[in-house]
C-alpha cells in the first residue's frame, strides 16, 4: 500500500501533464499579452495617425494663409522698388518710408506641428498602419516638413544679414514709435498716423539722393522677390501638394 502511494507521487505521466498544462498555461498568457500589447500599440498608433490629421490638416490652412501673405509682401517689396525708381531715394517722402516698412517690417514665419509625425516616427507606430504607400508617404511629407524649416532659414538668412542692416541705417524710427510704442498702437495704425499729418520737412529717412546707392538698394530688394518667389517653386507648392497627398491616403485608409 505505501509503495503504491509512493509511485503515485511520482508518477512520470501526471506529472508529463503537469508540465505540459503549465507550459501551456505560459505560452498562452505570453500570447495573451503579446495580443494586448499589439492591440494597444495599434489603438495609440490610430490615434496618432488622426491626431497627424489634425496636424496637416491645420498646417494646411495655416499655410495658405502664409502663402497669401508672402504673395502681399512681395507686392509691397515692388511698390517700394517702383516708388524709388520713379522719385528716386528721398529721405522726406513719408510715402517712401512707408512704403519702405512695409516691405521690410513684415517677415513671417511658417513651422509645421511636427509632434505627432515624430512620435509616430519614433515610437515604431508605423508596423502598425499596415498600407506601404502610407508609411512612404509619411517619410515623404516628414521630409518636406525639414525641406520647408531650411528653405525659410535660407530666406531668413538673407533677410537679417542684408535687408535689416538697411533698416538700421536708413529708418528714422521716430516717427513710427510715437504711436506703436509710446501709444501702443498696432503696427498698421502707427502706419496710417504718420500718413494723416505728412511733412516735407521731416527727416523720415536717413538717406540722400544717391544713384549707386539707389541701384544698390533696387537690386537688393530684388533679389529678395526673387528668393521669395523661388521658395513657391523649391519648396512651397511641392509641401502643398505632399499634405494633400497624406491627407488623402490617412482619410482613405481609416
Amino acid at each position: 500500500m505505501k509503495k503504491s502511494l509512493l509511485f503515485e507521487k511520482i508518477d512520470p505521466i501526471s506529472r508529463l501533464v503537469e508540465m505540459l498544462i503549465l507550459s501551456l498555461a505560459i505560452s498562452l498568457g505570453f500570447i495573451v499579452e503579446n495580443f494586448r500589447e499589439g492591440y494597444s500599440e495599434q489603438i495609440k498608433s490610430e490615434k496618432l495617425i488622426s491626431s497627424l490629421l489634425q496636424d496637416l490638416k491645420g498646417d494646411l490652412l495655416r499655410f495658405n494663409e502664409f502663402t497669401q501673405l508672402r504673395k502681399s509682401l512681395i507686392k509691397d517689396v515692388y511698390h517700394f522698388i517702383h516708388h524709388v525708381k520713379k522719385n528716386g531715394l528721398n529721405k522726406n517722402n513719408i510715402d517712401q518710408q512707408t512704403l519702405f516698412a512695409k516691405a521690410i517690417f513684415s517677415w513671417t514665419y511658417f513651422k509645421p506641428n511636427t509632434a505627432n509625425i515624430e512620435q509616430i516616427i519614433s515610437s515604431g507606430a508605423l508596423r502598425y498602419l499596415g498600407e506601404k504607400d502610407l508609411i512612404y508617404q509619411i517619410g515623404i511629407i516628414e521630409a518636406s516638413n525639414i525641406s520647408l524649416i531650411d528653405r525659410q532659414e535660407r530666406e531668413q538668412e538673407f533677410f537679417l544679414n542684408y535687408l535689416q542692416p538697411l533698416m538700421h541705417k536708413f529708418y528714422n524710427f521716430k516717427w513710427l514709435n510715437e504711436n506703436y510704442v509710446q501709444n501702443w498702437n498696432t503696427f498698421e495704425n502707427s502706419l496710417e498716423e504718420i500718413n494723416k499729418n505728412p511733412n516735407i520737412k521731416n527727416e523720415y529717412m536717413f538717406w540722400e539722393k544717391d544713384k549707386n546707392l539707389e541701384k544698390q538698394i533696387i537690386n537688393l530688394f530684388e533679389n529678395y522677390v526673387f528668393i521669395l518667389r523661388s521658395s513657391f517653386v523649391v519648396d512651397y507648392d511641392e509641401y502643398i501638394n505632399q499634405v494633400n497627398k497624406t491627407i488623402a491616403l490617412i482619410e482613405t485608409n481609416e
